[in-house]
């Protein structure tokens, strides 16, 4: 199965990828790294009806009705164990590490039950098959703390089921998560709090080629006046998801620019970001973005959402943009370049049966001119400049009461097409489709019904077929 497909089932999420596994330490945090002295293998529990525990060194089976919930199989784990039966506070009045340090393990399920759970900062690192699972739970973080989750090494994680609770006075936590192998899962986290310290919400790799790290209904809804929600590290060189997440108000969105492994974007919804909505790179692997919404329609504290890009391929060598829908239907305050940009460091992107709305005179589609040499740039997730820069457009609808500049820009991309391409802006003199210094363009089976000009070309040859300029999107 691959991404384009059905979601996986529960138990994909937890099962080993069988790959063989690179120890790595925290991306970009090596003052988080493992531990170098040898770590002994947390003796496997099995959990008794009066919270005590058992040593066993088999699986031993127990009743998941008991201690698990739907995201989870306690029959995946060896050691199944109930954290508030276990003597973590659930009220959230005293910290629960020491229950936590006691019972973490490898191929261990830890289970929270409906409650507060306060949580200081909490190192893990270098384990196996560890789940850390709640049901109607919140972990409640620190004030002034700045690394709080701080996990490393880990293979066949899953951390699903939990809100984390920002809300109170000076509480902005990073949660660091990197993992060196197997498939991984952040599934149904909730993030609620409006962030005012320049702290992000996420940092997070796969930091081996062989890892795979997925996240799932991961939410991010209350936005900040500073933090950025999600920053994925440049030794980010796994496979990466994020499948139907929820970003909103944040001064960055989803910034996962710098993964240079096979990275996938799929369902989800981010709006009123700054800097961008969703801004993907995917190395020399490629990236995709399907079925992605993104509105740009309440910006709130313009002063610091600057540049509210729609979705943003920044660098890598290739990325298709399939099934989304794109509005930007107010700026005010601030301003945006475009709600599909192609940066200069990126190569060859597609965008297919996508449609875009621009009520502010801003583009929908911004395709830039690729730069020559590597000399002076920042491109973490390339060695060397792509070898393609072609751009293509097929079944993409822009609609919309904009009435200034143009809809489509694209500057020194040759051989760009534009297949079955709709546009209609009725309104002032805005032009529909601008080629600057390209050769060997095309505008084909397209209706273009504009103010302006249809087509607008300058230091470059485009080629029209089957062009209607009187029509609707």
């Amino acid at each position: 199965m691959n991404d384009d497909e059905s979601p996986p089932t529960r138990r994909a999420w937890l099962r080993a990828a069988g790959a063989t596994v690179v120890a790595g330490s925290l991306a970009g945090c090596g003052e988080f790294a493992p531990d170098t002295t040898t770590r002994e293998t947390t003796a496997r529990r099995t959990e008794t009806t009066t919270g005590a525990t058992a040593e066993t060194a088999t699986r031993t089976e127990t009743d998941p009705t008991q201690t698990t919930n739907d995201l989870v199989e306690a029959a995946d784990y060896g050691t199944v164990v109930n954290v508030a039966e276990a003597g973590a506070d659930a009220s959230g009045g005293e910290p629960i590490n020491p229950i936590l340090e006691e019972h973490v393990g490898d191929d261990t399920l830890l289970y929270f039950p409906s409650g507060r759970y306060r949580l200081d900062e909490w190192r893990v690192t270098g384990y196996r098959n560890l789940g850390i699972v709640g049901e109607d739970a919140a972990l409640v973080p620190p004030k002034d703390v700045n690394y709080w989750l701080m996990w490393g090494d880990l293979r066949e994680l899953l951390f699903a089921g939990f809100t984390i609770d920002c809300r109170g006075d000076n509480v902005a936590p990073v949660s660091h998560i990197s993992v060196s192998g197997g498939t991984n899962a952040v599934k149904d986290v909730t993030v609620r709090g409006h962030r005012r310290a320049p702290r992000t919400a996420f940092e997070v790799a796969a930091a081996d080629p062989n890892a795979d790290l997925r996240f799932e209904n991961l939410s991010l809804p209350d936005g900040s006046t500073n933090g950025h929600a999600l920053y994925v590290f440049p030794d980010s060189v796994g496979r990466l998801t994020f499948r139907d997440c929820r970003i909103e108000h944040w001064r960055e969105g989803l910034y996962a620019a710098y993964h240079s492994g096979p990275l996938r974007v799929l369902g989800g919804y981010y709006a009123n970001n700054g800097i961008e909505q969703v801004r993907v790179g995917g190395g020399t692997n490629g990236a995709l973005v399907r079925g992605v919404t993104v509105r740009v329609d309440n910006p709130k504290q313009p002063q610091h959402k600057p540049n509210m890009r729609g979705i943003w391929a920044e660098e890598g060598g290739s990325v298709r943009i399939r099934d989304c829908d794109i509005a930007i239907t107010d700026l005010t305050g601030t301003y945006s370049s475009g709600g599909i940009v192609v940066g200069q460091q990126f190569g060859e992107a597609v965008v297919e049966n996508t449609r875009i709305r621009t009520d502010a005179d801003t583009l929908a589609v911004n395709v830039r001119d690729p730069i020559e040499s590597m000399q002076g740039q920042t491109v973490p997730s390339m060695g060397a400049l792509p070898k393609r820069t072609r751009f293509r457009a097929r079944g993409l609808r822009i609609s919309g009461t904009a009435s200034d500049g143009r809809a489509v820009r694209a500057n020194g991309r040759d051989d760009c097409q534009f297949e079955n391409v709709c546009i209609q802006h009725p309104r002032g003199s805005r032009d529909g489709i601008s080629v600057t210094d390209a050769e060997g363009c095309s505008v084909s089976n397209s209706t273009i019904d504009v103010s302006g000009e249809a087509v607008v070309s300058e230091s470059a040859t485009v080629k029209t077929t089957e062009l209607t300029t009187d029509g609707s999107c």
